[in-house]
């Protein structure tokens, strides 16, 4: 069996490692990809350095936002795929393998979750979304999450999306600014954002934010509050351990609820009256454990790059498994250091 270079973290908390292993074989429903484009995020360093979701199976491989070129397709792939074609998609970590994970020469994808990548566009613009994208969008259209349903084309609207508000908080985040997009995309009428002013305004209202406030304000809280009223039933945090101000600004008579990304809770004694409750949900934005979810975004999610309504947020190249510099970018997210752009590797 032929061996490919890959990067895995060996033992928790130390420097990851460049090793040989296997090139993998596809199964029922699985595409094998030449690996182009990894994007890094946050939950590489959580990987890392706390272990996230990876007990019991080390060495693992990390990155999870894959772009590639399809070299062989396994049994049972109906979806458009054909050798040379340029797709991306997001690793199944629910399979527990490392062979669909993206820091190696060659990997695996499903094919239901996974797409062309636009003609008018590149693998390092497909590269950029996935799990950025996915998380926010199954924060808020996510059964675990808001539980709201996005308006696909072909299904009839549930929820006019016009009348109703949504507080981001972190929107500055690459995260945050997909769960703008995403937002925008289905039709809110008022998308309140909390972000880093002078860096993110201008790009935050293109994507379709109708205020941006200056997460750094000391009464952001109020500042929000003044925008939505008592009324806000929808919020999504894209960044904090602290849920607190997330849960502040819900609505003091209405049920409502906060959707986060990072586990976290929020300080009781300074988020006010909450005379209906409130709902603190911690999400996982993994495209297969909604199986019905993943197929109608992936199916949909091409056309939205190819006519503009959802973008790439722009990225940084390492080239090469450059093991040192790829430790350096998750040191930085470890540390609190956001990279200003996402980090790509180049294979």
């Amino acid at each position: 069996m032929a061996a490919m270079k890959a990067l895995v973290v060996e033992a928790v908390g130390k420097p990851i490692a460049l090793i040989e292993r296997p090139v993998p074989v596809p199964e029922e429903g699985e595409v094998l990809i030449k690996v182009t484009v990894v994007g890094l995020n946050p939950y590489d360093h959580r990987v890392r350095d706390w272990g996230l979701y990876v007990e019991g199976r080390l060495p693992v491989v990390l990155g999870n936002d894959i772009a590639g070129v399809v070299e062989q397709l396994g049994p049972g792939v109906t979806a458009d795929f054909k050798p040379g074609d340029h797709i991306f998609g997001q690793t199944n970590y629910l399979k527990g393998t490392s062979d669909q994970n993206g820091l190696q020469e060659y990997a695996l994808l499903d094919a239901y979750t996974a797409a062309k990548i636009p003609s008018n566009l590149t693998d390092d613009d497909g590269a950029s979304l996935v799990c950025n994208i996915v998380a926010s969008f199954w924060a808020i259209f996510g059964a675990h999450g808001l539980n709201l349903a996005f308006p696909f084309p072909g299904q009839k609207p549930t929820i006019d999306y016009s009348s109703q508000t949504i507080v981001i908080i972190g929107a500055g985040s690459n995260c945050g600014k997909y769960a703008v997009q995403s937002c925008a995309l289905a039709g809110f009428g008022t998308i309140v954002t909390t972000a880093s002013k002078a860096k993110n305004e201008s790009d935050l209202l293109s994507y379709g934010a109708t205020h941006v406030l200056d997460r750094h304000a000391p009464d952001i809280d109020a500042q929000i509050r003044a925008v939505v009223g008592d009324d806000l039933i929808y919020a999504f945090d894209a960044v904090n351990v602290d849920h607190t101000l997330g849960v502040s600004v819900l609505s003091s008579t209405k049920r409502g609820t906060l959707a986060c990304i990072v586990p976290g809770k929020a300080d009781e004694t300074k988020i006010g009256e909450k005379k209906a409750g409130y709902e603190d949900k911690f999400i996982q934005g993994q495209s297969h454990n909604q199986p019905a979810l993943g197929a109608a975004f992936w199916k949909n999610l091409p056309r939205w790059m190819e006519q503009g309504k959802i973008r790439a947020t722009g990225w940084d190249v390492i080239e090469g498994l450059d093991r040192e510099k790829v430790d350096k970018v998750l040191d930085d997210y470890r540390d609190g250091r956001q990279p200003p752009k996402q980090v790509h590797v180049h294979l």
